[in-house]
C-alpha cells in the first residue's frame, strides 16, 4: 500500500457531509426537540462510559489503525501526538504489528497520514511496517478507507486507535462498516478538564447524528445513504 494524495482544502470535512448528511443533521436535531434532549443524553452517557472504561493496551497481533486529526498549520496537534505515542507502545510490546495511519488533507499541503508517518520514524520506528492513506477527510471516511485497504491484504481484525473522548463514535461507526475492531484508549485515563468535557458533548451530539441517519436510511432503504455509512 502506498500513500495516496488528494486536494482538499480548510473544512473539507463540513463539506464533504453531502445533502444527505444535511438531511440527517436536520432529523437528528428533531429528534433531540422531540425528546426533550433524553435521546442525547443517553448518548454522552454512552460516550462517557467509553472515555473512562477503554482500555490503554491490548494484546491483539494483527494491525493497528490510527485514526488522523485535522493537522494546525501542518503541524501534529497534541491529541494525534497522543494517538501515535500510544500506537508506538502497542509496536514496541510486538514489533511484528503493523500500523495504518489514515487521514487526507485538512490542514495545509501535507496529510494527516503522512505528518503522523515522520512522527513515528523520528520515534525510531521502521518505516516498513508504516502504511499510510491519504484520502479520508472525517471519521467514518477514515475507516471506510481502512476497511478497504486492510481487506485488499486480506486482514479485518484491528486495534483501533484514538483519543477517549472520540472512541464511542469510532466504534459504533467500525460497527456500522461491519468492522472487527478492538478499542484502545490513546491516554492512559480519562482527564476531566473543560476541554474535554466540551469535546464529549461534542462527540455525543455527533454521535447522535450518525446513529439517527444509520437508522432512518435503514428503515426507508436509501440505498445513496447507506452506501456513504455502511
Amino acid at each position: 500500500m502506498k500513500p495516496m494524495a488528494t486536494h482538499s482544502r480548510h473544512f473539507a470535512r463540513q463539506r464533504g457531509m453531502g445533502l444527505d448528511g444535511l438531511a440527517m443533521l436536520a432529523l437528528s436535531n428533531l429528534v433531540l426537540v422531540a425528546t426533550g434532549g433524553l435521546s442525547g443524553l443517553w448518548l454522552l452517557g454512552q460516550v462517557w462510559r467509553m472515555a473512562r472504561t477503554a482500555p490503554a493496551t491490548d494484546d491483539a497481533s494483527g494491525w493497528i489503525v490510527v485514526l488522523g486529526v485535522r493537522l494546525r498549520r501542518e503541524q501534529i496537534r497534541p491529541d494525534y501526538a497522543l494517538r501515535l505515542q500510544r500506537a508506538a507502545a502497542l509496536y514496541w510490546a510486538n514489533p511484528d504489528r503493523r500500523i495504518l495511519l489514515v487521514g487526507g488533507l485538512t490542514g495545509g499541503s501535507v496529510s494527516e497520514a503522512a505528518q503522523g508517518r515522520q512522527f513515528l520514524i523520528e520515534a525510531g520506528l521502521p518505516a516498513a511496517r508504516l502504511f499510510t492513506e491519504d484520502r479520508s477527510l472525517h471519521t467514518l471516511d477514515n475507516l471506510r478507507q481502512a476497511r478497504q485497504l486492510l481487506a485488499e491484504v486480506r486482514e479485518l481484525p484491528f486495534t483501533l486507535v484514538t483519543n477517549r473522548y472520540h472512541l464511542a463514535r469510532s466504534v459504533a461507526m467500525a460497527d456500522g462498516l461491519g468492522l472487527l475492531s478492538s478499542p484502545c484508549a490513546a491516554e492512559e485515563h480519562l482527564r476531566l478538564t473543560l476541554p474535554t468535557v466540551g469535546r464529549l458533548l461534542r462527540e455525543a451530539y455527533y454521535l447522535h447524528w450518525y446513529l439517527v441517519g444509520r437508522l432512518w436510511s435503514r428503515w426507508t432503504d436509501n440505498r445513496h445513504s447507506l452506501a456513504r455509512i455502511s
